[in-house]
């Protein structure tokens, strides 16, 4: 508080330079005025702390210069000095804004201690109307934010009545904040579930959050599906108050979500039975039912149908990714033997491999143990790991696969924590893990994390002259959490790449 600057506003010109040299001995910077003309004229000029003015001066008197002074500059801090019998007009002038008064003659001590303090307590203040300030901005921004909403938004009290609502559900609601208040939550929202499982009336129940409920929503003209989130309110004690549910209209996600299904529909019938046909006729000319071929056009025919099957697998590979992805999914869990799964997978990349030199093996380890697996989408996901292989393998090089049983402490610091940030393998769980290495041109580090992703295909590989449609790696990663299995990749450029899943292993039950 010390260096303030403070302004002694009084016609005595023996008080003010009491006031003056008391003021200044202990630190604080000041001037005078003489009356109060003088006193507004310098105010408006120069920055103080603090006035002492005086109540008593000829022409304008201190309760005018304290009422103007107060609607011009309200950040200065007032102490009015009056005479012993004047107390009375003192306090009236506390009233029009001055912080405190002190009565003439004063004692330097006293002087000092209400400069002190109100110079502390004008701080404060000031201090308060800056966060109140603060505060209102923040609500506005808050409102404005709120009632810009494309979602609708219904606060409703600890009783389950209505508290407000913001202008997206007003229109949609048909309804204004001021005629639904104090209504009961459920009169307001008509839906297709019960009221008490309405999310805002959950959080009460449970105090915590409740998030994305799907229900029907009815309006006016008919009734939408909507997507639903409720939170608590809290005062500053932390106890709840009331809730807050957050409604958005997912119509139009509900139609592109119905597109999809056609999309998918229409790849199924109207792309797979026309190659269906091509097959089968293709099939027939290289039998030479429809006449002799010589061996070059067999080997013709032989690749069309080679690609019609690829083309086939890839549409399949789709309709499966998109029914993970929609919960569609179908598995069919059965005990089976991982070597067996694993060598027919590998029967039909043989040939694949004789034709580009490459040296295929596969290495098992002795008396694996069975594992619980839906066999036909293991099947895939093995061959297609294989055949992402092959594509970045040069003719010549070599493609290895292991298959083994491990703990999980061998593998647990393995695991991508790009890929599975949240997950923590237990310590004793056991899992088969299956290798597939090659010596190929490598995946980037950076790209590691993202090559399970649908449509996803490394840069590096991508480099490669190799295409693909970015599906056969999503479908692996699809098919090993619906196992509640792992799969990540580790490589180095130019060295070549290797793909890791673990499934876990059937634990024999105690008899």
């Amino acid at each position: 508080m010390k260096n303030s600057k403070i302004l002694i506003v009084d016609d005595e010109a023996d008080i003010a330079i009491i006031l003056k040299l008391q003021l200044e001995d202990d630190g604080y910077s000041t001037m005078r005025a003489r009356d109060g003309i003088e006193a507004l004229d310098l105010l408006s000029r120069e920055n103080f702390s603090l006035v002492l003015l005086d109540i008593k001066m000829p022409g304008m008197d201190g309760i005018q210069v304290l009422e103007k002074l107060h609607r011009e500059n309200p950040d200065v801090a007032v102490i009015m000095m009056t005479a012993h019998g004047n107390e009375d007009i003192a306090v009236e002038t506390m009233k029009k804004g001055a912080l405190d008064y002190i009565a003439k003659p004063f004692a330097a001590e006293d002087l000092l201690k209400k400069v002190h303090r109100t110079l502390k307590l004008n701080k404060t203040r000031l201090e308060n109307v800056r966060l109140q300030q603060q505060l209102e901005e923040e609500r506005k921004k808050m409102g404005a934010i709120l009632q810009g909403m494309a979602d609708l938004l219904i606060v409703i009290d600890k009783n389950g009545l209505v508290s407000g609502l913001n202008r997206k559900a007003e229109t949609l609601l048909g309804v204004n904040s001021d005629s639904c208040a104090g209504m009961p939550v459920e009169s307001l929202l008509y839906t297709d579930i019960a009221p008490e499982r309405l999310p805002c009336k959950i959080v009460l129940q449970t105090l915590s959050p409740c998030l994305d409920v799907t229900y029907q929503l009815a309006l006016k003209n008919g009734s939408i599906p909507v997507l639903s989130s409720a939170t608590p309110l809290l005062n500053a004690k932390g106890s709840v108050m009331g809730s807050v549910e957050i409604i958005r209209d997912i119509s139009v996600l509900k139609v592109l979500e119905q597109e999809k299904e056609d999309f998918v529909s229409m790849l199924t019938h109207d792309l797979k039975t026309p190659l269906t046909a091509v097959v089968g006729a293709t099939d027939l000319v290289r039998e030479g039912r429809l006449g002799k071929i010589n061996d070059e056009q067999k080997e013709y025919l032989e690749s069309a149908i080679e690609s019609c099957a690829e083309m086939v697998e890839m549409i399949d590979t789709l309709l499966d990714v998109y029914k993970f992805e929609a919960g569609k999914m179908i598995l069919t869990f059965t005990r089976e033997e991982p070597q067996m799964i694993i060598n027919k997978a590998m029967s039909g990349f043989r040939m694949i491999a004789q034709r580009s030199n490459t040296k295929l093996t596969a290495t098992f380890q002795d008396r694996l143990p069975d594992i619980f697996v839906d066999r036909n989408k293991i099947l895939r996901l093995v061959s297609n790991l294989l055949s992402n292989s092959f594509k970045f393998t040069p003719d010549g090089g070599t493609l290895e696969l292991t298959v083994e049983s491990v703990d999980s402490t061998a593998v647990a610091t393995r695991v991508s924590k790009e890929l599975y940030p949240d997950t923590k393998l237990l310590p004793g769980d056991r899992f088969l893990m299956i290798k597939v290495k090659d010596n190929g041109s490598g995946i980037p580090a950076e790209e590691l994390g993202t090559i399970f992703d649908r449509f996803g295909q490394g840069l590096g590989r991508r480099r490669g002259g190799n295409k693909g449609t970015g599906l056969g790696l999503a479908f692996c990663r699809k098919v090993t959490d619906a196992h509640g299995g792992f799969i990540w990749a580790e490589s180095v450029l130019d060295e070549g790449s290797t793909f890791i899943v673990l499934l876990p292993i059937l634990v024999p039950q105690q008899k």
